[in-house]
């Protein structure tokens, strides 16, 4: 049986590389409206943009993320790996979004809220050597959990990881790539990558 949720004995076999313990998410197509860079006409689109709630203060962010959660906009997901298919301008890339262990704190903290993925690079070579392309692949025929397009016609799909194991342990082989920072990483299994703001969310305590 396939377990989606991570035991302590995968965990530790990844050791830099694990699961995420609060990953925050849009849900199905909302991610189109909240990972927009222009502002909407539309009260309702625009309330729901990432980019007109990070421009707020810590506090007022943190609290119209909430809101989101709790009206469905956003889902969290706990203790889970999640696989990502980027489609646009003509190529494909596959990538595994994971926690880092890193000793450093992560540089996209705000009031409990990571909102800077570190984007690691993962040589496609070795991506397919170590077994993550097929895996990647395998795990992204599923239902996405969202599924955007952002204004310059690049298709965003997130899957939560299903064959954790088997991920796991092949992240175990590239565990020298982690950054030193702790936090949210995206490993980009097929070239350079960037994601949208507000596409990847790591909800951890708000400060006091």
């Amino acid at each position: 049986m396939n377990e989606p949720h991570i035991t302590a004995h995968a965990n530790a076999s990844a050791r830099r590389l694990g699961a995420i313990e609060r990953l925050a998410v849009p849900t199905g197509t909302a991610a189109a409206t909240v990972i927009a860079r222009e502002p909407s006409s539309d009260p309702v689109c625009e309330a729901r943009r990432f980019a007109r709630i990070a421009a707020l203060s810590d506090t007022e962010f943190r609290a119209q993320f909430e809101e989101l959660v709790v009206a469905g906009v956003y889902t969290v997901l706990h203790g889970r790996l999640l696989a990502m298919r980027i489609v646009g301008a003509g190529a494909r890339n596959l990538a595994f979004v994971v926690r880092t262990n890193g000793p450093e704190a992560s540089p996209g903290l705000r009031d409990g809220l990571d909102t800077r993925p570190i984007m690691v690079e993962v040589p496609t070579e070795r991506a397919q050597a170590e077994g993550l392309w097929e895996l990647a692949l395998s795990e992204s025929r599923q239902r996405p959990i969202f599924h955007g397009v952002t204004g310059d016609g690049i298709t965003y799909s997130g899957f939560g990881v299903l064959h954790t194991e088997a991920v796991l342990e092949a992240l175990a082989r590239v565990a020298d790539l982690a950054p030193a920072q702790q936090g949210i990483a995206v490993l980009s299994l097929g070239g350079p990558l960037e994601l949208p703001a507000g596409l990847l969310v790591g909800v951890e305590r708000a400060a006091k």
